[in-house]
């Protein structure tokens, strides 16, 4: 969550007393100390968002008398974000999503409308953008065709958004360093500084230190690191906007990717230049560069624009780069599986090439996966959302190849695997669903391995078109489950003759 602009209380100790809401700074206090409770509460959603809502209240309550309060407004609008964007607080929210996201956005439009140059404020804002956007681009209703291009649109106002923002803190970056060399040429020049700072170092305060109720705004210095994440996000945005047109080309108009590819190019160079010396960052940069090209990639082979083997050759690359350190990664390594299984559904979608060989290679993708999955669920350290996720995916993985059996495909290492592939997915899909902490989660899984399950049975021959007892055993009813095998085997996990 971005840091609110707060203020720096005097460290001598004060009895708690009521407060008294008369200035804006008042307000300000009485929300920041909202917000930190709300923040020792992580592990109680309920409660941690009662406290920040008391927060939002308090600021939206500053702002009726101080309209113009650019701190108010900035932090109501932080904090807005943080309730319909962090996990443990979705939940919670006493609203559908998008309803809050575009509360969220209001409030960060109109602090930027007292501050039009406020970076903070600008990033922000194309934060919510892009969840928005994210929330769009997964509509799978009737209107799915043009939430997805609506989509496309708000992407491109978040990019705008960003690189505006990146302009202002490269500009407070150079002033930075301007101030820096100015000041050390002055330290150079005055030798007598040393018994000041010597009467410091011994405890003496200026006049005024100790008065009673000071309080000063902190203003945060513009780092390597600040312009950094600024690239980052923006890489990351790139990145939603690429998988958006993977899955619906038509949604974009069609200079869209040259322009993404342009711009992706001059980020990478940009950021490689900036973090040169910022070791530190390397395998974050690393793993954000991984995720943009193989999205890119994908846009590009799905509308034609490359060919499969510089497909699978650029995408290896990216992911075979030494600063990600992939064999001790989880986030790499999941990545790198997801990445995998996305080559593997170009592959299914587009029929570009020799049918035999295409299936040789998506065998090597989806077991590459799999291997993958494998790794990060062994590294020691492992939370049980990323095992969770691991299960997930060998699942999807798994039941891809037991897929691979069927016609079109029947390929001959799938067909004398398939019962034990569909097996595994059982398996995996169990274990995903006792792990998993998110609800959807667990019962999309509990119905893939009821999938499963039945497909073992399927590839032998054992049983045909009878589905009762997987659409009845769902908790959430018959819609949800067909909805979800419709989905399956339009993603090509099911034979398409499961249902026929």
């Amino acid at each position: 969550m971005p840091k609110p602009k707060s203020f720096l209380k005097q460290s001598k100790a004060k009895p708690k007393r009521e407060q008294k809401l008369n200035t804006a700074d008042d307000f300000q206090l009485a929300g920041v100390e909202f917000e930190e409770a709300g923040g020792k509460w992580r592990g109680d959603s309920a409660k941690s968002m009662r406290f920040f809502q008391r927060a939002i209240d308090v600021y939206d309550q500053g702002l009726q008398k101080f309209p113009r309060s650019i701190d108010l407004a900035y932090n109501k609008a932080r904090v807005q974000l943080e309730i319909a964007t962090h996990p443990a607080l979705v939940g919670q929210l006493r609203c559908p999503l998008r309803d809050a996201l575009d509360e969220a956005l209001a409030s960060h439009q109109y602090a930027l409308q007292l501050d039009p140059e406020n970076a903070d404020a600008l990033f922000n804002t194309s934060q919510v953008l892009t969840a928005i956007a994210e929330l769009m681009g997964s509509d799978e209703g009737d209107d799915a065709a043009a939430s997805e291009a609506e989509a496309v649109k708000v992407l491109r106002e978040a990019l705008e958004l960003q690189s505006k923002c990146l302009s202002i803190q490269e500009r407070g970056y150079q002033e930075f360093l301007e101030q820096e060399r100015i000041a050390n040429e002055q330290a150079q020049d005055i030798n007598n500084e040393t018994t000041a700072v010597t009467d410091l170092r011994d405890g003496s305060e200026p006049d005024g230190a100790e008065e009673d109720g000071e309080w000063v705004n902190t203003v945060e210095p513009i780092t390597r690191d600040t312009l950094i994440d600024t690239v980052l996000a923006q890489l990351g945005t790139l990145t939603t906007l690429c998988s958006i047109m993977s899955f619906s080309p038509a949604a974009a108009p069609a200079h869209t990717f040259p322009w993404v590819e342009g711009l992706s190019m001059s980020l990478l160079e940009k950021i490689q230049t900036m973090s040169r010396d910022q070791s530190d960052r390397h395998q974050e940069i690393a793993l954000s560069r991984a995720n943009l090209v193989s999205a890119l990639l994908e846009a590009g082979y799905k509308s034609g624009k490359i060919d499969v083997e510089t497909y699978k050759r650029e995408r290896d690359a990216a992911f075979s780069m030494a600063e990600l350190q992939l064999e001790k990664s989880i986030e790499g390594l999941i990545a790198n599986a997801r990445s995998l299984l996305a080559f593997n559904s170009a592959l299914t979608d587009v029929n570009n090439g020799d049918a035999h060989s295409q299936s040789t290679l998506r065998w090597n993708v989806l077991t590459a996966s799999i291997a993958n999955l494998k790794s990060a669920s062994t590294i020691q350290g492992i939370s049980q959302d990323d095992l969770a996720t691991t299960h997930l995916l060998r699942g999807d993985a798994s039941l891809y190849l037991c897929a691979m059996a069927f016609p079109p495909t029947s390929h001959p290492t799938a067909v004398n695997t398939a019962t034990q592939n569909a097996k595994n997915a059982e398996v995996y899909y169990r274990n995903a669903s006792k792990l998993s902490q998110d609800q959807e989660e667990k019962d999309i899984s509990s119905l893939k391995s009821a999938v499963a399950q039945y497909l073992q049975a399927y590839s032998q021959g054992q049983t045909h078109g009878d589905l009762s007892n997987i659409l009845n055993a769902s908790p959430r009813g018959q819609g949800w489950a067909i909805s979800q095998l419709e989905d399956m085997i339009a993603e090509n996990l099911v034979p398409q003759s499961l249902l026929l």
